[in-house]
């Protein structure tokens, strides 16, 4: 006949205790390698109408006035005062996201300064109307 193994309750205090800290030294780990150093997030609009027009308000990414099957562009600098790289990406939301074409993500050394055009290309088929959203950009460590 076996016996069966009993765990004393200090054991199941130190094996909980033990499990949490390895929990915790695994999340410090995840965020320690794909930490994010900063976002931004800036508001987006465009306006679908007949006309075409600019806004060159510089507080958010206003592409303006622009017809079905037209574009306007909006220019961006990114810069960092980190002290090393970091990996720049970028994530669009709201109904303006799907007339949005977003760079490439990309490196940037510390004290350098990058241009970024972001895009809103109107489809043929849009319909007239307002549509905004969100732009996050993200500087990650590499």
């Amino acid at each position: 006949m076996k016996k069966k193994k009993v765990i004393k309750s200090n054991q199941l205090i130190v094996l909980m205790v033990c499990a949490a800290l390895v929990a915790v030294g695994l999340v410090m780990l995840f965020f320690s390698l794909f930490a994010i150093y900063k976002a931004y997030e800036v508001d987006m609009t465009v306006f679908v109408s007949n006309a075409s027009g600019f806004n060159t308000d510089t507080d958010m990414l206003n592409f303006g006035k622009a017809a079905p099957g037209n574009a306007n562009s909006r220019m961006m600098v990114m810069s960092h005062d980190y002290k090393k790289p970091l990996l720049v990406s970028f994530r669009k939301s709201g109904n303006i996201s799907g007339f949005v074409d977003l760079p490439e993500e990309f490196y940037l050394e510390p004290g350098l300064t990058k241009e970024v055009s972001i895009n809103a290309i109107i489809p043929i088929e849009a319909q007239q109307g307002r549509y905004d959203g969100k732009l996050t950009v993200y500087f990650r460590r590499i």
